[in-house]
Formats: structure tokens, C-alpha cells, sequence
């Protein structure tokens, strides 16, 4: 009996470790496999567990959101080719996608056009990122204050020299606090995508409160993460057309 428990042991913790051993390639071929055989459902999960491992890719994503739209949940897939999209290999591709799922909806959100102000923080932390401005920042305060010291020694000496200093040190500063507002914005607000058929937005987190807006699948949300700490199980949104309000956190797919 001792023999047979140790050897059922074994073949447990020899199959728990083949599993282990499977590489994310080739659970993404079985999951494609899976997929041109029409069993979407199955290669979805498949995909899923590649992602929780955290072996992500443009292309995982683009056939997670492909295998969504099989199975008619286009807020999920739009949701997919969005983080597909933020991949360079498949930047061009995801965009296709979003394009034809956006034309798929019902129910189209009105949404209001970016301030330059608002775009020109989302390129500075996608592009050279807050801590990337927050660093060229503090290089320029830096050759600022290393004029100032070097005309304070008469170790350097040219006309107008003190307009130089403070002309480095305040665009260094200004670039540095810009570069705290940045990441200010990007810690605290996160685009999202509603997945599910539609959600009451409300005036407060309480399903009794005032109706402010509908939002329906695919509909594009910004979560206030800060706000929303306040309230379990609630998500503090702005819609596309500029309405804010409380939402259930169910259904919403934060990017």
C-alpha cells in the first residue's frame, strides 16, 4: 500500500512538472491549433493562461481578441486589440481590428476630441516617459547650477551669464514638474472598455442612486483609481462624451 501511495505520488509530481515544462509557444500552438478547429472557447482559455504567466505579446493578444469576436463578445475583443495595438509588431494589425469591431457595435458613444494639453501628457508617458523627462529635467537644472558655481569662483565668465543660469534652472525645473504631473496622471487614471451588454452610470455608488448616463458594450472609459479605492466593488469613470459617474466594476476590462 506504501509502495503503490509513493508511486501515485510520483506520477502526480511527474505530470505536475511535464505541465510546468511546457513552454508558452507551445501551449499558444495547441491554443492556435485549437482555434482553426473551431474550438474557440478552449483556445481562449489557452491564451488566457499564457497571459497570467506573464509571457505577453501583440500577437497573443490579436488572437485573443480574433477568438472573442467567434464567440460574439466584442467589448472583450475590442479590449484585446487595444493591448495589441500598444505592440509595435502588431500595432497596424490591432488597429484593423479595432476599426471593424468599433463598426460592429449597436450602440456608438459620443466622444469628446483630446486637449492638447491631455495628449501632450499621454506622449510623455508613452514616449520619453515621466521619469525620462523627470531625468532630462534635472540634467539642465544641473548645468544651471554648475554655471552658477563656476561664475561664483570666476571659473567661467561670459556676458550674461546669471539670464543662462536661470534660464537652464527654470526650464529644468519646469520640465521636472511636468514630468511629476505626468506620472501624477498616469498612476492615477486608466483607460478601460466595458464589456458587457451595459451598465448603469450613477451619481453615487449606490444602486438607489440618481441615473447619470448608460453605458453600453465597447463604450471607452477612464477609471479614477484614487476615487475608486473609496468604494469596493465600484468605478469611478468618465465617459467618451465627458460624464462622470459611478459604475460597477464588473464587466470593465482596465488597460
Amino acid at each position: 500500500m506504501k509502495k503503490l501511495l509513493l508511486c501515485s505520488v510520483w506520477l502526480l509530481l511527474s505530470f505536475t512538472a511535464s505541465v510546468a515544462q511546457q513552454s508558452p509557444q507551445a501551449i499558444f500552438d495547441e491554443a492556435n491549433t485549437l482555434f482553426e478547429n473551431g474550438d474557440h472557447t478552449e483556445a481562449l482559455s489557452l491564451y488566457r493562461s499564457i497571459e497570467k504567466s506573464g509571457n505577453v505579446s501583440g500577437a497573443l493578444y490579436l488572437n485573443m481578441g480574433i477568438a472573442a469576436v467567434q464567440l460574439d463578445s466584442l467589448g472583450l475583443a475590442k479590449f484585446y486589440f487595444l493591448k495589441a495595438k500598444a505592440f509595435n509588431t502588431t500595432a497596424s494589425q490591432g488597429e484593423t481590428a479595432l476599426d471593424y469591431v468599433n463598426s460592429q457595435f449597436s450602440r456608438q458613444s459620443a466622444v469628446l476630441p483630446k486637449l492638447p494639453w491631455d495628449r501632450a501628457v499621454k506622449w510623455i508617458n508613452e514616449v520619453p516617459t515621466a521619469s525620462g523627462l523627470f531625468l532630462i529635467g534635472f540634467i539642465i537644472t544641473i548645468a544651471g547650477l554648475i554655471l552658477l558655481y563656476l561664475s561664483w569662483f570666476n571659473r567661467l565668465s561670459f556676458q550674461n551669464i546669471s539670464s543662462y543660469v536661470i534660464a537652464l534652472v527654470i526650464a529644468g525645473s519646469g520640465l521636472a514638474g511636468l514630468a511629476f504631473y505626468a506620472d501624477y496622471v498616469n498612476q492615477r487614471y486608466n483607460a478601460a472598455v466595458l464589456i458587457t451588454n451595459s451598465q448603469r452610470v450613477l451619481q453615487a455608488p449606490n444602486a438607489d442612486a440618481t441615473l447619470e448616463s448608460i453605458a453600453y458594450e465597447g463604450y471607452d472609459l477612464t477609471v479614477d483609481h484614487w476615487k475608486s479605492e473609496e468604494q469596493p466593488d465600484w468605478l469611478y469613470v468618465r465617459l467618451g462624451n465627458g460624464q462622470y459617474g459611478w459604475i460597477q466594476d464588473s464587466g470593465v476590462k482596465i488597460l
